[in-house]
């Protein structure tokens, strides 16, 4: 790889290329994210000017069942080479945005191995906050939701969440996400990218939740998001969550998931006519989602 790449830097990319791609298995069940990753390392170390040639790969827009949509994915780890060695700070981060939100299963995927083996550096998970809250103003809605899908995705790892030297801000980022997609245009309803946000919320929130136990803080701040709930999707989202943390297998005991599941009842919209509750209604309801 070190010769393929030290031609392709030179101007000559199809012999990196064609070794990336056949090796890569991008397309396949297992993409050989152990190759990314060495070509990863191989970019925080290059003394030259990468930037043309990692733009190459990541816009290559092989189909997913393609073994050329590897090349993306070996982009992401190149990038984020670039940002271990603190060069092309600004150029990386714009491109991860991209490639994170990706429509791309295995390009998300590789972005999100590639984010989360950032993440875990001492202040890798903060400096990725500090940068993923400004991909939450970005113009593309797809990319914007997309991307935050991802972020969200890398923080579902207690490892990585053990990482952080101020969780706070992963708070404030749940919050931000969470917020944008309730404030989002009812034509958002039909992005792929929102859905995929969505979808990422529940395991997060409920490592969140149990990861910072010990201070209360995560318990806590889902509390008030349960309390203040109002939207159906972010709704379903939250009781999601709380089935996670209730299920008697996530060693975090029934006293969490019945605390959060009567702040969400709280803020439940109230039914149009009370007398049609049926007395003993609520049975079985610890193992059933709240609307």
């Amino acid at each position: 790889m070190r010769a393929a790449l030290a031609t392709a830097v030179a101007g000559k990319p199809g012999p990196l290329e064609d070794l990336l791609s056949r090796h890569g298995d991008g397309h396949g069940a297992r993409p050989n994210l152990r190759l990314a990753a060495a070509f990863g390392a191989e970019m925080t170390a290059l003394p030259g000017d990468p930037t043309r040639l990692l733009d190459r790969l990541g816009a290559n827009d092989g189909a997913p069942d393609t073994p050329e949509v590897f090349l993306p994915i070996a982009a992401a780890h190149g990038w984020v080479g670039r940002l271990r060695a603190d060069r092309d700070v600004e150029a990386a981060w714009a491109a991860l945005a991209v490639l994170a939100g990706d429509e791309r299963t295995p390009v998300r995927l590789g972005t999100l191995d590639a984010l989360t083996s950032f993440a875990r550096r001492a202040r890798g998970g903060d400096v990725l906050l500090a940068r993923a809250a400004d991909w939450l103003e970005l113009d593309d809605r797809e990319i914007r939701f997309g991307a935050a899908a991802v972020v969200i995705e890398v923080f579902a790892d207690r490892q990585t969440l053990a990482a952080l030297a101020r969780p706070e801000a992963l708070l404030d980022y749940l919050s931000r996400a969470i917020a944008a997609v309730a404030g989002a245009a009812r034509a958002a309803e039909r992005s792929d990218g929102r859905r995929r946000l969505l979808l990422a919320l529940p395991r997060t929130l409920s490592t969140v939740a149990a990861g910072l136990r010990a201070s209360d803080r995560g318990a806590a701040w889902l509390e008030e998001e349960c309390r203040t709930a109002t939207h159906p999707d972010v709704r379903s989202a939250l009781s999601k969550a709380v089935l996670i943390l209730a299920d008697k297998f996530s060693g975090q005991g029934g006293a969490l998931g019945e605390r959060l599941r009567t702040a969400l009842e709280g803020s439940a919209k109230a039914p149009r006519d009370p007398t049609r509750i049926r007395p003993g209604a609520a049975r079985g309801r610890s193992s059933r989602p709240t609307r």
